[in-house]
């Protein structure tokens, strides 16, 4: 059976990466270059991704000629039930500042002060709420608004993650969702190198660096990574370092906070060679849905 011959319904994980992007013209091609009308790629814009990830949404939209629905967080704490969870956008107009990160810690935080009388906290280890509502809720809200009941996740997840992939079959023996996630990539054998290799064949590609990730300053990301992404801009921590200031929390407890790194970032500016290696600063990113 051809792994990416996709019976409906079925939500399409589009992150904005290559491995996602790899992923979802092998869709098409299994399918005539079309996606069925019970099969929906979105992307979930946060607000933080970089814009090369947006360009490389709409190109691969353009030039494949499939739709793409472009969504982000718009709920505020105290609005009515029926109230929207979140807006539909296009590459025009999603917001390029946050802004749907913003409101949702914002939700969070009264609603943690309101119903259970705590402080707030910002996305960590024990609480990733910037996946859980960012990504995975507003795309539930949306595939309920279609009619669905259940349905398929069509994640972008390679034949060289084994660890994410069997956390997604766990989630999947787990149950309590109305969907199941699935994998064409784990199935087909694909891992990071054909997909370097597919992406080397194509007229377009996505314009940033294959280890920096879509999400800027991401806390999943290894330290190493978020200080490269400093020093090559370093406006990217002032979102990052007052989220920090306003909250008064910190997204990692081990390591230090945003604030800091720009200091340390721009120290290592100055050394034509820093070796983050001998630092001791190398480490692995954290899964994400965001994925690549």
């Amino acid at each position: 059976m051809n792994p990416y011959r996709i019976t409906g319904p079925a939500q399409i994980g589009l992150s904005g990466g290559r491995t996602s992007g790899f992923l979802t013209r092998r869709i098409l091609d299994a399918h005539g270059g079309s996606l069925p009308a019970d099969v929906h790629a979105f992307f979930q814009n946060t607000g933080k991704e970089v814009e090369e990830t947006l360009e490389f949404v709409q190109e691969m939209s353009e030039r494949w000629a499939f739709p793409v629905v472009w969504m982000e967080w718009c709920r505020e704490y105290g609005q009515a039930e029926d109230a929207p969870w979140y807006r539909l956008v296009d590459f025009k107009t999603a917001s390029r500042s946050g802004e749907p990160f913003d409101m949702m810690l914002d939700y969070y935080a009264r609603y943690r002060r309101e119903e259970k009388q705590l402080p707030p906290v910002l996305p960590n280890f024990s609480n990733n709420m910037c996946t859980a509502y960012l990504k995975i809720k507003i795309g539930e809200k949306h595939m309920r608004s279609l009619g669905y009941d259940q349905w398929d996740c069509v994640v972008g997840i390679r034949y060289d993650e084994p660890g994410r992939y069997h956390r997604m079959m766990a989630a999947n023996e787990r149950g309590g969702t109305r969907w199941e996630n699935y994998t064409p990539l784990y199935l087909d054998g694909i891992t990071k190198e054909h997909v370097a290799e597919f992406w080397s064949q194509q007229p377009f590609d996505l314009g940033i660096h294959s280890d920096m990730g879509n999400c800027d300053l991401c806390w999943k990301k290894s330290e190493d990574k978020l200080y490269r992404a400093i020093i090559e801009d370093p406006s990217r921590v002032l979102w990052w370092s007052g989220t920090e200031e306003r909250f008064g929390q910190v997204f990692r407890q081990d390591r230090p906070k945003y604030a800091h790194m720009a200091w340390y970032a721009e120290r290592m500016a100055t050394q034509d060679a820093f070796d983050f290696e001998a630092a001791g600063l190398i480490s692995e990113d954290i899964d994400c849905f965001c994925g690549d």
